[in-house]
């Protein structure tokens, strides 16, 4: 009996050391869920980009993709971090664009091969499920490298154009994507309620972020001459992680107006999204609309646009191209960009809208490694995985008869990349001649043999830094027939030129608005003047 009592004795101390083992281990992997996203950030979402608007920015040379001074406040901002376990997860209802009806929503994310499935059926949410336990159920941003949204987060048809994310490979790089709205459709002009406006989707399962003020976010320009703003609104999706940090789908609604000089509350914008902060949503939820303004309510000059800017962002400060989306999402939004549903003539046009000009379909251009939120790789064109993009040509191109001219009265046209000597012209009738350049620098030059000398004159030149430019010109060469055109480009961006009859129809992209804004001149002075701060040395 005493060999068996202490038997029983060495179990028992075996079993209880085992347990204690286990404990320790589960405390450490609730310690690891824990820091999922240990660095949660609260955003306010003002992005605005690295190229300036051109009306009223100067246009410089820019190598590489920095942040735009918004994009610093943003990163400032999502610097703020809260712990997980302060965040309340709420299954609160939202429409469902499958149902049309409001409906509640399951926080459950780890049936992550069914996230690209509409949502029939409502799941109930057990309360263990909120909290820290929540990260975990988001997927690793690898995931969406395969497993593509089939949700785009408008609806195409309401849309009149657009651009994808252009990279810090690109002549000008852009930190974000865009979609345009038209100020003159109908469909918003006869508008009532928020939800006769554009709609605005989740493009997949995950978590809404806001800021304390993000239905008056100032998008400030208090640098240019004349000093402008304007109010946007927005928020972020978190649809998954990386690192223990959250990958978010940024939303930034900019209606290009101040809501106090039209008339509006400061507040306008709340009734605008129908979600809160900390819900979650199902792919397909209808998380809010787009206000479209009339051309009288909208500020900052003729060439601005109504649009939502959209990216990927990981915490604290990095800014992805938004390729989540299936091929035939990213075909419809190429299709789209290249050929603006009301023409380049629209009265919407925006200079912003050059961007994607001639640009293959894509949801990111001449992105870097940085930029790839999948892997390490450069990638010309992004529209898969980062890898399998490899194989996609990335030449981008407007052929002459896309210029602008009637195709039926185009003399001579040509296209191409890299340098150039086109030799063989010949034109008998008096011409108007249009050149295009994907990006800078470049080159267009017209030589002319007189008494055995060659005399060249520089017609066009886009600088350094400088994306797609359309340019025109009428014939300045009086009665001459022969002559040839040099064009220089190292970069082999790309150009085109077509010489059409000096009858032809063209109108200039931009001067068709007949609207002048509210205001520059005579903004009012900005609720948050950091353009201004930081050009004084005072950030």
């Amino acid at each position: 009996m005493k060999y068996w009592f202490i038997f029983l004795a060495v179990v028992f101390m075996a079993c209880n050391s085992a347990e204690q083992g286990y404990q320790a281990e589960r405390s450490n992997n609730v310690d690891v869920i824990d820091t999922v996203a240990a660095e949660s950030e609260v955003v306010e979402v003002v992005t605005e980009g690295i190229a300036e608007d051109q009306n009223t920015e100067s246009e410089e040379s820019i190598p590489e993709n920095q942040l735009s001074i918004e994009s610093i406040e943003l990163v400032e901002e999502q610097q703020k971090t809260d712990s997980v376990t302060d965040m309340e997860f709420e299954s609160k209802p939202v429409n469902s664009e499958t149902e049309g009806i409001a409906e509640d929503q399951n926080i459950d994310l780890e049936d992550s091969d069914n996230n690209n499935q509409p949502v029939q059926e409502p799941n109930s949410m057990d309360e263990e499920q909120q909290g820290t336990e929540n990260p975990k159920s988001l997927p690793d941003i690898t995931y969406f490298a395969t497993n593509k949204s089939d949700r785009f987060f408008v609806d195409f048809e309401d849309i009149v154009a657009g651009h994808p994310f252009v990279g810090a490979r690109s002549p000008r790089p852009h930190n974000d994507a865009q979609v345009y709205f038209s100020s003159s459709d109908p469909r918003w002009r006869d508008a009532k309620d928020p939800s006769d406006f554009p709609a605005i989707y989740a493009v997949a399962d995950g978590y809404i972020n806001m800021s304390a003020l993000w239905f008056y976010n100032v998008v400030d320009h208090s640098n240019s001459e004349p000093p402008w703003w304007h109010v946007a609104y927005g928020f972020t999706l978190r649809v998954a992680t990386d690192d223990g940090k959250f990958i978010e789908f940024m939303y930034q609604m900019e209606p290009y107006m101040i809501p106090e000089l039209v008339g509006k509350t400061k507040d306008f914008y709340k009734q605008f999204i129908v979600v809160d902060d900390g819900q979650f949503v199902r792919k397909g939820d209808i998380l809010g609309y787009m206000y479209v303004p009339s051309f009288d309510e909208m500020v900052g000059s003729k060439f601005g646009s109504p649009h939502i800017a959209f990216s990927f962002i990981k915490q604290p400060s990095t800014v992805y191209a938004p390729a989540i989306f299936t091929e035939d999402v990213v075909r419809k939004f190429g299709d789209i960009y290249r050929n603006p549903t009301e023409g380049w003539e629209s009265k919407s046009f925006g200079y912003d809208w050059n961007r994607a000009r001639g640009l293959p379909d894509a949801m990111g251009w001449m992105i870097s490694g940085e930029e790839n939120p999948f892997n390490d790789n450069d990638v010309d064109v992004f529209l898969y995985d980062g890898i399998k993009d490899q194989e996609i040509d990335a030449s981008a191109m407007v052929y002459p008869a896309d210029l602008g001219f009637e195709e039926e009265k185009i003399l001579y046209s040509k296209f191409g990349w890299g340098d150039a000597v086109l030799d063989d012209i010949n034109i008998q009738e008096d011409w108007q001649l249009l050149f295009a350049g994907i990006g800078g620098p470049m080159i267009f030059s017209i030589q002319v043999s007189e008494n055995g000398e060659v005399r060249e004159s520089q017609v066009f030149e886009l600088r350094p830094g400088q994306n797609f430019s359309l340019n025109h010109k009428n014939n300045f060469l009086g009665d001459t027939q022969d002559f040839k055109v040099s064009i220089s480009d190292p970069e082999g961006w790309g150009w085109s030129v077509a010489f059409a009859n000096r009858e032809s129809h063209f109108v200039v992209p931009g001067t068709t608005r007949d609207i002048s804004p509210l205001c520059p001149p005579g903004c009012p002075p900005s609720p948050n003047p950091y353009k201004l701060k930081s050009s004084d040395g005072n950030n």
